[in-house]
């Protein structure tokens, strides 16, 4: 019996005379009515989840003002490239241009950046012997394929080696988000990016 209990039934033994278990019961019905006449307790609704339409604000952003429909640039750089460097260069960009039909692009201090408005959903530098696929925005991409790397706070990239096969869907898929990312934040908030002039060549 909890403390507080034996404290009510002696203190009714003390007042009335009477015995143990008569004072128990006395108590117990007393407990009772009490909890009888209390409005019953209602729960809070749970507050929904709220699921933003618009990426969360915090990351930057930036824009190309320079960016064009088809930048002869970068088909000219992937032509430059003979053998399997030159094969999973052309793959990459293929895939970032199917990803977004109205797209723009341009290429950004050797690196084919492929936009929405001239904001980039994302962007391609060549290595000696690998080619990197990067996001400026990775961190906030959903990569159920863990082809992600980086531990940067914002960009993420994906690192193709030549001379292997090119995980092709699971790319376009990375590649289709972060479009649909930029597109959704551009509607949302088209003053929101930096502007980065073209750069001379």
């Amino acid at each position: 019996m909890p403390t507080h209990l034996k404290k009510l039934v002696r203190s009714r033994m003390a007042k009335t005379g009477e015995s143990y278990a008569t004072a128990l019961r006395f108590v117990r019905r007393r407990g009772e009515k009490r909890l009888a006449s209390r409005p019953p307790a209602v729960s809070p609704a749970p507050t929904p989840l709220r699921v933003p339409a618009v990426p969360s604000p915090g990351f930057p952003r930036i824009r190309y003002a320079g960016a064009v429909r088809r930048d002869r640039a970068i088909d000219v750089q992937v032509r430059s490239h003979d053998g399997a460097m030159g094969e999973t260069l052309a793959r990459l960009v293929a895939i970032a241009r199917d990803a977004e039909p109205e797209h723009d692009e341009i290429s950004h201090r050797g690196a084919p950046s492929f936009c929405i408005d001239g904001e980039p959903y994302c962007y391609i530098v060549p290595f000696s012997r690998h080619v990197t696929l990067g996001f400026c925005h990775g961190a906030a991409l959903p990569d159920p394929d863990g082809l992600l790397e980086g531990r940067g706070k914002y960009q993420r990239h994906v690192k193709v080696k030549t001379g292997e096969p090119v995980p092709a869907g699971a790319i376009a898929r990375l590649v289709a988000a972060s479009a649909r990312r930029v597109r959704a934040l551009r509607t949302a908030d088209p003053t929101g990016a930096k502007e980065v002039g073209r750069e001379r060549r």
